[in-house]
């Protein structure tokens, strides 16, 4: 009988739960977040639909273990939650590994969600031929991890690596969420995109107005009809988000940058105009970085932090 393993990537709009069995997601759910009423209140959710995945393929597997990639700072070694930002904020109280054990009684692996994508794609999708990898995950917010030399970058403080998207791309910008000012993520993610339309003098008469909801599939969809507002916003994206991979470079040194997320559901409308304005950009004299779009997108976290169950990274 094959072991099996669970893992959650625990998004800000989406919770990814799959089933993974050799390196293979096998069976998945996928359910909305609830972020605002914390991680805790959540808790039961989870339990139903672990509950659920392993129920359906209990003929077939044994339970190895339970993973979680957590969007925010997180100590693997503890397996506590360090510090969230307008996410699960209750999280840094929560003793999952406590409640992995009561309800399973089964290892517990806990890490940052990008960190885990990261992995993900170096072991399993398009980083696999290379041992420096930066990871760049754009949806709800903006995550980021880096593989340095075949070692996965943690840091003394746990957040080397994974706080790409609160890197300033605009010095004197509006107010992230974080307490920075100008970061990528205030600029160029989901949770943003409605503060950058309603500021602008195109907003009464664009499509976008309209709009429950602003996310990037909007956004590409009315730029693609030449939406004056939208044209505006999605250069803007493409502009904030090539400045995040240039400082992403400078900094880590990578051979591939892999893109993944909400807004590469859309490559044509990511990933040539970002990939020609980093090309521009970047100072890298020994030649030209490869910017890859996401082969596994949201298996990416799964995988990652199943695989650091099994191998301890």
């Amino acid at each position: 009988m094959q072991k099996c393993f669970i893992g959650i990537d625990l998004g800000g709009t989406r919770v990814k739960l799959g089933l993974v069995c050799n390196g293979q997601v096998i069976d998945k759910r996928i359910i909305t977040a609830d972020s605002g009423n914390g991680l805790i209140a959540n808790l039961p959710r989870l339990q139903q639909e672990i509950d659920a995945l392993l129920l359906s393929n209990n003929s077939e597997t044994s339970f190895g273990g339970i993973g979680m990639a957590f969007p925010g700072l997180v100590d693997p070694y503890t397996q506590r939650i360090l510090s969230t930002n307008k996410k699960y904020d209750d999280a840094v109280t929560a003793d999952l590994k406590d409640w992995v054990h009561n309800n399973w009684g089964v290892p517990f692996f806990l890490d940052n969600d990008a960190r885990m994508a990261a992995v993900g794609e170096w072991k399993y999708g398009a980083g696999q031929d290379t041992e420096n990898l930066v990871a760049v995950t754009i949806g709800t917010g903006i995550g980021t991890s880096a593989i340095i030399e075949g070692k996965l970058l943690r840091g003394k403080h746990f957040q080397a690596g994974c706080l790409g998207g609160h890197i300033s791309v605009k010095y004197d910008g509006r107010k992230c969420t974080c307490g920075n000012v100008g970061c990528a993520e205030a600029y160029g993610s989901t949770w943003s995109l409605a503060e950058s339309a309603k500021a602008s003098a195109l907003y009464g008469g664009s499509a976008l107005a309209k709009e429950d909801r602003l996310d990037f599939e909007s956004v590409f969809k009315a730029s693609k009809n030449q939406d004056a507002l939208a044209v505006e916003m999605h250069q803007m994206c493409i502009d904030v988000w090539a400045a995040a991979l240039v400082n992403l470079i400078h900094a880590y040194d990578p051979e591939v940058i892999v893109v993944g997320g909400g807004a590469l559901n859309n490559q044509d409308a990511v990933l040539p105009h970002l990939v020609q304005k980093v090309n521009e950009l970047a100072w890298c004299p020994w030649g030209t970085v490869q910017i890859r779009p996401s082969t596994l997108m949201s298996n990416a976290g799964i995988l990652g932090v199943v695989h650091c169950i099994q191998h301890k990274i």
